[in-house]
C-alpha cells in the first residue's frame, strides 16, 4: 500500500471549469507526439484520436480534440492534405506532429453537455 501527503488544502483547488471554445475558426498545431494516437472506436473500427492546441489568440495553449474514424474518407482526405500524404502511402502518426491549420470549430451537444467539435480543417495559411 502506498501512503501519499497531500500539501494543500483541498478546499482552495478550483473546479476545472473550462467552458467550451466559442464557435469561431481557429489556428491551432499538432505539438507532441502524444496528441496523435492509434485507438479503436466504439463499433471496432481503427480511429486517430488527435489533439490540436490553440496558437496566438485570446485561448492560446486551449485544447481542441477529434476522433478521426479511419473509414470516414472526407476526414481522413482532410488530415491526409494538411500533412501532404499522398495517397496509397502508408500512414505514421508521426506526419502528423508539427503541422498547422485552420479550424472550424462549432459547439456540439451530446449526452446534455456542449463540446467543441471540429467542422471543418483548412490549410493553415
Amino acid at each position: 500500500m502506498a501512503i501519499l501527503t497531500l500539501d494543500y488544502d483541498i478546499e482552495d483547488v478550483k473546479e476545472n471549469s473550462f467552458e467550451p471554445l466559442p464557435a469561431a475558426q481557429y489556428f491551432a498545431q499538432i505539438v507532441n507526439p502524444d496528441d496523435v494516437e492509434l485507438k479503436e472506436s466504439s463499433t471496432g473500427k481503427p480511429m486517430l484520436k488527435i489533439v490540436w492546441t490553440v496558437q496566438g489568440d485570446e485561448f492560446d495553449g486551449r485544447k481542441i480534440f477529434d476522433n478521426v474514424v479511419l473509414s470516414v474518407d472526407w476526414k481522413v482526405k482532410q488530415y491526409a492534405t494538411i500533412a501532404g500524404i499522398e495517397s496509397g502511402s502508408e500512414l505514421d502518426t508521426d506526419d502528423f506532429v508539427g503541422i498547422e491549420a485552420l479550424l472550424d470549430v462549432i459547439q456540439d451537444t451530446y449526452n446534455n453537455k456542449v463540446n467543441n467539435k471540429i467542422k471543418n480543417i483548412l490549410p493553415a495559411k
